[in-house]
């Protein structure tokens, strides 16, 4: 029996050696679960499967789903630059068809703009989100949100969830015209945030998008696990983090957002 593959997790939380001027944090399942969302989800694909005349139970409609997200990503997605409204628009489409149905073009947008909708309304920030935000802020580090995500979501959003007290400033695939890990889209972020990679962090949830991706072009990042035992295997991000407060450690804050609060009048909503 082999002997087994050593981790390349990072085993000690500790600042990173160098002075971080900008944070870039990731938007779905990094400031906010996606995964959450699952069950407000699974209304959009009862919509398609009724839509298209097919009846499925809740596993069917999402390995359909799965299935057509599969073709989004391998029609839409291999483009450096897309409108993730013509990714879901494609996924929707091809669940219908996976699950032996068709819907027209004026149902697949319909699908998207309830799916949009429903993120919109019942996405819920990750615990310590605005407090970490805030005490980055209120150290003087840039904090700018970095998705890929069109505008016509991403900007209600920021809005419902309280974000725009506490980050500098927010840059979607569509902004930037590229969508991660396409490096356009991490130069244009560190473009607007006015610093070199080397004095910035990127934080997020996909081991491609936001590990490997902007570290192709020298950031430093930092990998938020979906759980304490996963393991990055090859990407070997500079820190593997549980919690959005962990990043207060890695810029050399005290680790606690309590103690870095902003000041009267930066207070979060």
């Amino acid at each position: 029996m082999s002997a087994p593959t050593p981790s390349t997790r990072p085993n000690t939380l500790t600042a990173l050696p160098c002075r971080v001027h900008a944070v870039l944090f990731d938007f779905a399942g990094t400031l906010f679960d996606d995964r959450a969302l699952r069950d407000v989800h699974l209304q959009q694909l009862r919509f398609v499967a009724d839509a298209a005349g097919v009846t499925a139970d809740d596993q069917q409609l999402r390995a359909a789903y799965r299935t057509g997200m599969g073709v989004g990503f391998r029609t839409v997605a291999i483009r450096p630059a897309y409108l993730h409204r013509t990714l879901f628009g494609a996924a929707f489409s091809a669940m219908a068809e996976a699950l032996g149905g068709h819907i027209d073009a004026a149902t697949e947008r319909e699908a998207v703009d309830r799916q949009y909708r429903a993120t919109i309304q019942f996405a819920e920030l990750r615990p310590g989100c605005l407090t970490t935000l805030a005490a980055l802020r209120s150290a003087g580090i840039h904090v700018q949100i970095v998705s890929n995500i069109d505008d016509e979501q991403m900007l209600p959003m920021i809005e419902r969830l309280g974000l725009g007290d506490v980050i500098d400033a927010a840059t979607s695939s569509e902004s930037a015209h590229s969508c991660k890990p396409d490096p356009a889209i991490y130069r244009f972020a560190l473009d607007k945030a006015g610093v070199e990679p080397g004095s910035a962090l990127f934080v997020g949830d996909s081991i491609g998008h936001d590990i490997i991706g902007p570290g192709t072009i020298g950031l430093h990042t930092a990998w938020l696990a979906p759980r304490s035992d996963a393991d990055p295997g090859d990407a070997r991000p500079d820190a593997v983090i549980e919690s959005l407060t962990d990043v207060l450690t890695l810029v050399g804050l005290t680790g606690q957002p309590g103690l870095a609060a902003p000041s009267s009048g930066e207070t979060p909503r």
